[in-house]
C-alpha cells in the first residue's frame, strides 16, 4: 500500500484528557489511537455534550498516512475496529468498562464520517476544570509507536513533578500489553522502555531516564525521571497565534505548555491545590513574589491561603502575597507546636485498671446484678 506524505497540522490543536482517562487501561493500535486523539482535539471547552465529530476520509487518510486510493477501505476498517475496543477506568465506586465510540456514520457522496464518543466518557473529556493534562495533537501524531503516545501522556501528566514511579505490572496493564507479550522483563525493557525513550528523545518536548526498583531480585517498578526540552524555536510566532480579546484569569491557560519555569517556582506550585495550579493569576503571583520576597515568603502565604481561602482561591492568594497575611499565621502555628500538650485526665476505667471502657461497663453490670441477687435482711 502506497504511503502518502501527511500535511502539517495546525499547531493550535490541543488534546485535553482527564488524568483518569490517561491512566485507563486499553490497547489501541497506532492508527486507531491517532483517530481518537484527532476526535478529542475537536472538542471545544464549552461543549456540554458530545457532538458527531466530522472528519473527512481524505483528512483521516492524511492523519493515518495511507494512500487516497485505498482511503475509504482503510478508514472503514479502522473505525470498525475502534467500535470494538474496550477501555477500563477505575472509578471511585468500581471499575468502568466502556467503548471509545458509540457510532461511526459514513455520509454518502460527501467523503465524510461522523464519529461519536460513548456517553460514559463525558466526565473525562467534557468541561474538565481540574485534574487534566493537555498535549499538542501535532506532537502526539508525530510518534510512530502506540506505546510512545501512551508513555508521553503519562509523563506529561507528571512533568512538573519531574518524577513518576509506576509498578511494572500496572504499566503493562495501562499500555494494554497482553500476558503473553514481552513476558521477559528484558524484552519489555528493550522493546518498550528503550524504544519509547529513544523516540521521545528525538521528537518530543520531554524525555526521560529511568531507574529500576527491585522487589527482591526482580524489577518491580520503574522510576521515570522526566526532563523538559525547550522547543521554543518550533513554536509559532505571536502573529500566528489567535488570542481571545478578553482573558478569563481563572481559566486554565495553555500558554505555559512547554514553557520553562524556575525549579523554585515549580516546587511552590506543588503546594497549591491541584485545581488552581494552571490558573494564570496563581502562576504570575507566585513568580512575581518569589522574585521579590523569596521562597519562604511565598510558601507561608500559599499555606495560609490553603487553610483560609474561600471560593476565589486565586484572588485570595494574590491578596495574601501582597499583605503577607501568612506571617502572623505562621507564628501562631509555630507557637502552637511549641506549647506543651496537656495530658488528658485518665478515665474512670483507666484508673480502675481495666483495659477498656467496655470491660469496665461489663464488670459494673455484673456487680450490680449480684447486688440484686443478695437475700433481703428483713
Amino acid at each position: 500500500m502506497a504511503v502518502q506524505k501527511k500535511k502539517p497540522l495546525p499547531k493550535s490543536l490541543i488534546v485535553t484528557q482527564s488524568n483518569h482517562l490517561i491512566q485507563a487501561r486499553y490497547n489501541l493500535p497506532l492508527a486507531e489511537q491517532r483517530l481518537v486523539l484527532t476526535m478529542i482535539s475537536k472538542i471545544q471547552p464549552d461543549d456540554e455534550d458530545f457532538k458527531p465529530y466530522r472528519i473527512s476520509v481524505s483528512e483521516l487518510a492524511e492523519f493515518l498516512g495511507v494512500d487516497k486510493g485505498s482511503a475509504y477501505r482503510e478508514c472503514k476498517k479502522t473505525t470498525e475496529n475502534l467500535l470494538k475496543r474496550v477501555l477500563s477506568i477505575e472509578e471511585s465506586d468500581g471499575l468502568l468498562q466502556t467503548n471509545w465510540v458509540s457510532s461511526a456514520k459514513y455520509i454518502d457522496g460527501t467523503g465524510m464520517v461522523n464519529l461519536t464518543f460513548d456517553p460514559s466518557l463525558k466526565p473525562y473529556l467534557l468541561q474538565i476544570k481540574s485534574n487534566f493534562t493537555s498535549c499538542k495533537l501535532e506532537m502526539l501524531l508525530s510518534f510512530k509507536s502506540q506505546y510512545t503516545v501512551r508513555v508521553y501522556t503519562l509523563l506529561k501528566q507528571y512533568e512538573r513533578l519531574k518524577e513518576r514511579e509506576v509498578n511494572v505490572e500496572e504499566l503493562r496493564l495501562i499500555l494494554g500489553i497482553g500476558v503473553n507479550q514481552y513476558e521477559r522483563y528484558n524484552d519489555f525493557k528493550k522493546d518498550i522502555l528503550k524504544s519509547t525513550q529513544k523516540e521521545l528523545t528525538e521528537k518530543a518536548d520531554l524525555y526521560f531516564e529511568f531507574d529500576e526498583v527491585k522487589y527482591g531480585r526482580r524489577v518491580g517498578a520503574i522510576r521515570f525521571r522526566i526532563f523538559t526540552k525547550n522547543l521554543t524555536k518550533t513554536l509559532p510566532s505571536t502573529s500566528e497565534q489567535t488570542l481571545p480579546e478578553e482573558i478569563d484569569n481563572d481559566a486554565p491557560v495553555f500558554l505555559f505548555i512547554g514553557a520553562q519555569i524556575l525549579p523554585t517556582v515549580d516546587k511552590l506550585l506543588l503546594l497549591v491545590p491541584e485545581p488552581h495550579r494552571a490558573k494564570k493569576t496563581v502562576l504570575s503571583s507566585i513568580i512575581e513574589f518569589e522574585k521579590k520576597q523569596g521562597v519562604d515568603y511565598v510558601k507561608r502565604n500559599i499555606l495560609y491561603s490553603n487553610d483560609k481561602s474561600g471560593k476565589s482561591y486565586a484572588g485570595f492568594l494574590a491578596n495574601a502575597l501582597k499583605q503577607d497575611w501568612g506571617h502572623d499565621w505562621q507564628l501562631d502555628q509555630q507557637q502552637a507546636r511549641q506549647t506543651p500538650f496537656k495530658k488528658k485526665a485518665p478515665e474512670v476505667w483507666e484508673r480502675s485498671g481495666f483495659k477498656s471502657q467496655k470491660e469496665y461497663d461489663m464488670y459494673m453490670f455484673e456487680k450490680q446484678m449480684q447486688q440484686y441477687k443478695k437475700p433481703s435482711l428483713n
